[in-house]
């Protein structure tokens, strides 16, 4: 799902009606707790722990709209609970930043310490386009 913020980012600089703030040059990739919402709020990223986001590389070429990761992504090893987590999200920074896109994980997870949360290569899929309601 897309977040209003990125929905209009992406309009804009594709018809060039608001071209600032441009589209990111990187993306990043974490998790929440919480389910996030289109207006960018409701995010509960695990703190502390270990916990960081992970630059999203290795994305495939564009197919029906859609790229997914080509490799797994790997957090960091957790030094302590992160709690369960339930949903990814997609970030224009590694720390703060805007919510650009978010979904929920295929299964909650329950990060204890000394976990790798993977998400396995081609499980990812990302759109600019929202599934329909």
């Amino acid at each position: 799902m897309n977040t209003t913020y990125f929905l209009n980012l992406v309009a804009g600089n594709v018809f060039r009606s608001k071209t600032t703030p441009a589209i990111p040059a990187n993306y990043y990739i974490g998790l929440s707790k919480t389910a996030p919402n289109m207006s960018g709020s409701n995010v509960t990223e695990p703190s502390g722990g270990g916990y960081s986001r992970v630059k999203l590389t290795g994305l495939s070429t564009p197919s029906n709209g859609t790229v997914t990761n080509s490799n797994a992504i790997d957090f960091n090893e957790s030094t302590a609970s992160w709690g369960t987590v339930t949903h990814f999200v997609v970030f224009d920074a590694l720390t703060g930043g805007n919510l650009l896109m978010y979904g929920q994980l295929t299964t909650s997870r329950s990060v204890e310490p000394s976990t790798i949360m993977t998400i396995k290569a081609g499980a990812l899929t990302l759109s600019v386009l929202n599934p329909a309601a």
